[in-house]
């Protein structure tokens, strides 16, 4: 049997199927991207043009709200304390990250590799479970304010001001910027070093005229994605912050609550229209590559350039071991808490007890929102992961460039929108439709927060597999179907693996929409938020120490694998 021409009757047919096929296999991602994305954008637009924020166009427009920005005092002022966050946790996350990024593109793959899983570990923490474990270290009887009256001093006020939403924010921000550095500075080519530094080059000259122009433009993009990122925070400046701290984010969910719309959503558009600016500007400065995985190849300054002992790689080792203090001693100090025998989170604990965890394990609050948290999540994560695997097919597979740009626009499209936007979007329109508080309105707007980095998982692990292996299928008999589900899904397995748990894990963390749609049925991190909102008790550390463990005993289990793998490769070559 040979293979059907498309040109033939036959060919026309399968190419005919094909089209059909797609059509239907896009319908399921269409209607997520159109309930959790579209709809909620004109609703939001709608709103902003109205007088009194309801979301229709039979009415004049309305744009008072935008110029109300301006000259309104207080959204003037919102609107520059949100600025002055971006930036300042900008400024502060770069001088962090990028000694921090070199000495890790300097060591050897070994450590470089288990240094990464370190910095990369608190993406697999809840946010809201850090957030609550800057409280405990921040606080007026945390580990700070502790040590500091050992030695006489203190307490400092740490906590529920200006510094501790920077803390929260660079935490959050530093592995991102991070990862992409060191993307950056692995892939220089270290010939270009060594032939400076063979033509008298000193290693200051080395580093300010061959190394840091070609790291420059990942520099620059990732700052400004930082900062993009950083204004459309809410949880942190929520929960670290205080009653000065009210930042865009905050001010949309406070109006929404008061039922003033039209403030709220001309505050959304504003903050959407710069964060489109920023994500395109970031990308034009940085490249499309800058959020590519971190690639070590023969060329890389870090293959044959190692980190030489010098003050300066002194203080940048300083920095990084700063670092990993910042970004683990949170997911650390909670557990200690969690065992106090007093009602109050303090530190050093006071005693020893398990009745927090009993109360953990046993209180329906807890209990309820646990099993919701785990239900919605793997729904959300079989949603998700198959309609990225519809678009990306289609995406791939398609042989028009309009339909392949119009899917990667729509699939990355959710990552640019501002959570809080989405938020208040998806609340409003869900609420027509009856679905706030229901499993599956969480499940549809979760999948949407999902999509984008499922679609890229999944994408780039079809795209290297070759069409001819399908194609020799059909020559087989086989239906496309049959041939995608036999042949191609077990060679990509392992991506459907990781963009399943990358699902899970984002609903299992997500907070935000959450928020708007939940009642008293909440998840895991809102009840935790709840708790942080109107009193925190060592319940809360039990149940963060909970939901770390995993995390940890993870990353012991793959930097030991790491370790190991790298003796066996190094011992095999000698």
């Amino acid at each position: 049997m040979t293979y059907v021409p498309v040109a033939s009757p036959a060919g026309r047919k399968r190419l005919l199927g094909r089209f059909s096929t797609g059509i239907l296999l896009l319908l399921p991602a269409l209607l997520i991207l159109v309930i959790s994305l579209g709809w909620p954008l004109v609703t939001i637009v709608m709103r902003s043009l109205h007088e009194k924020g309801r979301s229709n166009f039979t009415d004049p427009l309305y744009f008072g709200h935008y110029s109300a920005i301006i000259q309104d005092d207080l959204l003037r002022q919102v609107a520059l304390q949100s600025v002055m966050l971006a930036f300042v946790s900008m400024i502060v996350t770069v001088i962090l990250a990028f000694p921090a990024a070199y000495v890790i593109s300097r060591l050897s793959r070994k450590t470089s590799s288990l240094m990464m899983v370190l910095v990369l570990m608190p993406f697999w923490v809840s946010i809201i479970v850090r957030l609550f474990a800057f409280t405990t270290i921040l606080g007026q009887q945390g580990i700070i304010n502790s040590l500091a009256g050992e030695l006489g001093a203190g307490p400092f006020p740490l906590l529920y001001n200006t510094f501790a939403v920077i803390v929260g924010m660079v935490a959050y921000l530093l592995p991102y910027l991070i990862l992409i550095l060191v993307s950056a500075m692995m892939s220089i080519d270290n010939s270009l070093l060594t032939a400076a530094r063979t033509m008298g080059a000193s290693e200051r000259r080395v580093f300010l005229d061959i190394y840091f122009p070609q790291v420059r433009p990942a520099l620059l993009g990732g700052s400004v994605l930082v900062f993009v990122l950083g204004l459309g925070f809410f949880l942190t400046p929520a929960i670290l912050g205080g009653a000065h701290n009210l930042t865009i984010p905050i001010f949309i969910q406070q109006q929404v609550q008061n039922y003033q719309w039209g403030k709220a959503a001309a505050m959304g558009i504003l903050l959407l229209a710069v964060s489109v600016v920023g994500y395109m500007l970031a990308l034009k400065i940085g490249g499309k590559g800058m959020l590519s995985p971190v690639q070590q190849g023969s060329r890389g300054a870090a293959a044959r350039d190692p980190l030489r002992p010098t003050p300066v790689a002194a203080l940048c080792v300083a920095f990084l071991v700063f670092d990993l203090i910042l970004l683990i001693l949170p997911l650390l100090v909670v557990i200690p808490t969690s065992v106090t025998e007093t009602t109050q989170i303090q530190f050093p604990p006071v005693g020893f007890s398990t009745k927090w965890f009993v109360e953990a394990l046993t209180s329906s609050i807890w209990i309820d929102a646990f099993i919701k948290s785990v239900r919605v999540g793997v729904m959300t994560a079989i949603c998700a992961t198959l309609c990225g695997l519809a678009l990306a097919r289609v995406g791939t597979r398609s042989k028009s460039l309009m339909l392949k740009s119009a899917i990667q626009v729509g699939a990355i499209m959710p990552l640019i929108v501002p959570v809080i936007l989405l938020g208040i979007g998806i609340y409003d329109v869900q609420g027509r439709l009856g679905l706030i508080g229901s499993d599956i309105g969480l499940v549809i707007a979760h999948s949407v927060l999902c999509l984008p980095l499922v679609f890229l998982v999944l994408a780039n692990a079809l795209a290297a597999v070759d069409v001819s292996i399908e194609q020799a299928a059909w020559t087989m008999g086989a239906s496309n179907g049959r041939a995608f589900w036999n042949v191609v899904v077990p060679i990509i397995m392992p991506a459907l693996v990781g963009a399943f748990l990358i699902s899970f894990v984002t609903s299992w963390d997500e907070a935000v929409l959450a928020m708007f749609q939940t009642g008293l049925d909440k998840t895991l991190p809102v009840t935790i938020y709840s708790f942080l909102k109107s009193g925190i008790t060592p319940a809360v550390s039990a149940v963060a120490t909970i939901v770390i463990t995993p995390v940890l005993i993870g990353s012991i289990i793959i930097a030991v694998k790491s370790f190991t793998s790298s003796r066996i490769v190094t011992k095999a070559r000698s």
